[in-house]
């Protein structure tokens, strides 16, 4: 009977700790301005467009005819084409084989 009590006394107070400890706001990827900075992450596309991304999270860009990409201070993968691509901080990718490859989706973590 102690060890069910004992039980009952570590849940209630598993659930008093999981109410007190307010919950984080979700962060997700999303497109910013590319300004001067070099940290963003940025896609070079569709025969000279470009686009930034920022902040840790999933986004499907579906951005056609990528042929570049620098992760800028974050690790990414990508799924570009039909290929999973992992990337480290301060990387880059360029399609020089003229692929045409589409960005499906981008994760910044």
């Amino acid at each position: 009977m102690k060890r069910f009590i004992s039980r009952i006394g570590l849940v209630v107070a598993a659930g008093a700790m999981t109410a007190l400890v307010p919950a984080l706001p979700a962060a997700a990827a999303n497109q910013t301005g590319c300004g001067d900075r070099t940290d963003f992450v940025k896609v070079w596309y569709d025969g000279g467009k470009t686009v930034c991304y920022a902040n840790a999270g999933v986004i499907a860009p579906q951005l056609p005819n990528v042929y570049r990409i620098t992760s800028g201070n974050n690790n990414i993968e990508v799924l570009l084409g039909d290929h999973v691509k992992t990337m480290s901080k301060w990387s880059s990718i360029v399609d020089v084989e003229g692929l045409s490859w589409t960005l499906h989706i981008l994760q910044i973590r």
